[in-house]
């Protein structure tokens, strides 16, 4: 198949950054932690709801007057998606509330999360689950009884700026016979035959179709009468106009020496601006001006291009994800596809140090293991094996120095428990006086005690002469030399005072090196991973810093990025 290439510099290029995946994983952990019953009368996310969630997708959240178009937001889109899915169920249908209703009402209508059906999921590896996305959406049919509107014809992408055609008509003709989820996938097909990172006219994608596959949308055979016995027209759904609500619009003649571009060819822009764009497949690019003609715009969608993860996740020849632990801490997860189960392991054993939609492609992400999430993770999971889990994750051994550190930090998952309002109490010689005030006897000599203060009357109502010792948070109080107890005496803690401690300190050169964009900033971090060379990283600023030692390794890394980048380094 040979399409015409074009310079896409003149038109206005739109990428999409948002991963549905990953958007669809954090709408699900949101939902699941809370208790969101939708709005009464709307159906609707709360708005509340909805600007959290904006701001855990990191998206600006709709202007007021957007709400009204619920469909066209991304986060609806996830939440209708999630429903598609199986991983959420909510009502649909509602209740009229009397007979002088003319819309449904939902009462007491939450989001409960489907576990079952959500663990299934999230056992499925990554490609696995953008399969299932696809597939979903190819098959998508509308809720309710209107099957005949949900198609690129009719309704307008998540993302994309094209307008669609009339409703007018829609549930009758040859619009209910056409079989849309074998259009979407004849068209993917034809999509996966292109070179990746190529931009392609879309002109000459609808003119080899109209040479090639005429009858691929609208088939040659198609029922000449409807179910009532009317005449139906090829194209007697499809009306333009001058206006696009313009009731005197006309429908497309068939006989038109340019109806497969004013029909089928409409589609296609459209087509490429839904499933495509939204999954990440292509990019696009829309006409620099204004449209001035004909409504439903023609002609906007001017080129597009496939990348790479389209073509495998279709041929099947996808890489597992690769997951690399650093020398300096940080665990590097590259993947085509939205790794959620490798994420949500290692991201309870640091934090996220890197942004994931830095413009490519795949997922990269950059996690630092932290002291304190590990043993927490731990205290919560006592057989979790970290340093196993880690070595199972990457494929290979640790580096050293953060197996060691790992054996080390581990050692501090202990559980304990934290006991307010208790005290401790020491003593050489049995005291009876004592027993029903003890808890747990923890030495010979040592005691968990409840009701200090009252204990400590009684212990003196008795004869006994009780020295209370108030220790603080950061050390031990120091105790008196003559006195027998198993805590830090005066002396000793004077000594300890006295003596200097000695601290050697180590002097390390590192070399900075800031990167002018998010691309090359990603670029030299995978290469210095796979290289195993350790390096910090300022993802605010775009900088990497590297032990002066580490220089050739650098240099070498910089090396491999001479085909993609001209590097002068200042």
């Amino acid at each position: 198949m040979q399409l015409q290439t074009l310079d896409p510099h003149p038109l206005r290029i739109f990428s999409n950054s948002r991963d549905l995946l990953h958007d669809l994983f954090t709408y699900l952990d949101y939902v699941g932690s809370r208790s969101i019953k939708r709005m009464t009368r709307s159906n609707e996310i709360p708005r509340a709801d909805m600007q959290r969630l904006a701001k855990l997708l990191n998206i600006a959240p709709p202007e007021k007057d957007d709400w009204m178009y619920a469909r066209q937001h991304w986060i609806d889109f996830v939440d209708e998606l999630a429903l598609r899915l199986g991983l959420v169920s909510y009502d649909i249908k509602g209740k009229y509330r009397g007979y002088t209703s003319s819309e449904p009402s939902f009462i007491e209508n939450y989001i409960i999360v489907n576990e079952t059906n959500l663990q299934k999921f999230f056992e499925l590896s990554p490609a696995a689950q953008e399969k299932r996305l696809l597939e979903t959406l190819i098959h998508a049919k509308s809720f309710g009884n209107y099957d005949n509107y949900n198609n690129e014809f009719f309704q307008d992408s998540v993302l994309g700026e094209l307008d669609h055609f009339s409703l007018r008509g829609s549930g009758t003709g040859l619009m209910p016979t056409l079989n849309f989820p074998k259009i979407r996938l004849f068209l993917l097909d034809v999509l996966k035959n292109l070179p990746a990172g190529q931009w392609f006219s879309t002109e000459s994608l609808i003119a080899w179709l109209k040479s090639n596959h005429p009858y691929f949308l609208i088939p040659q055979n198609a029922p000449k009468k409807d179910r009532w016995g009317h005449e139906i027209g090829r194209y007697d759904n499809f009306y333009e106009g001058k206006d696009q609500w313009n009731p005197q619009s006309k429908t497309v003649p068939p006989n038109a020496p340019d109806a497969f571009e004013r029909v089928e060819g409409r589609y296609v822009e459209r087509f490429l601006e839904n499933i495509p764009l939204t999954l990440r497949f292509v990019d696009v690019a829309y006409g620099p001006n204004p449209y001035t003609g004909l409504y439903p715009s023609r002609g906007q969608l001017k080129a597009f291009r496939i990348n790479e993860r389209f073509l495998r996740l279709m041929s099947g020849e996808i890489a597992a994800p690769k997951v690399t632990v650093q020398p300096n801490f940080e665990v590097i997860i590259e993947s085509d596809f939205y790794p959620a189960a490798i994420i949500s392991q290692v991201a309870a054993l640091g934090e996220q140090v890197s942004d994931p939609n830095s413009g490519h492609g795949a997922y990269v992400g950059i996690f630092r293991l932290i002291k304190a999430s590990v043993a927490a993770a731990q205290v919560e999971n006592p057989d979790l094996d970290v340093i196993d889990l880690l070595k199972t994750l990457s494929g290979r051994d640790l580096p050293p120095n953060v197996q060691i550190e790992l054996d080390e930090w581990t050692g501090h998952a202990d559980q304990f428990t934290l006991y307010e309002g208790f005290a401790l109490l020491e003593s050489v010689d049995e005291l009876p006086d004592a027993d029903t005030f003890t808890v747990e006897r923890i030495t010979p000599t040592l005691r968990l005690v409840r009701d200090p203060e009252k204990l400590f009357s009684r212990l003196e109502t008795f004869g006994h002469v009780p020295m209370r010792v108030a220790h603080g948070s950061a050390d031990f109080f120091p105790i008196a030399d003559t006195a027998v107890s198993v805590f830090p005496k005066e002396s000793a803690w004077a000594k300890a005072q006295e003596t200097a401690k000695q601290v050697r300190v180590r002097r390390i050169v590192t070399v900075s090196y800031q990167f002018p964009d998010a691309e090359s900033f990603a670029a030299i971090q995978k290469e210095l991973a796979e290289l195993r060379c350790p390096f910090q990283s300022e993802p605010a600023t775009r900088t990497v810093l590297i032990h002066q030692a580490e220089q050739g390794k650098f240099d070498e890394a910089l090396a491999k990025l001479t085909d993609e980048f001209a590097i002068v380094i200042e």
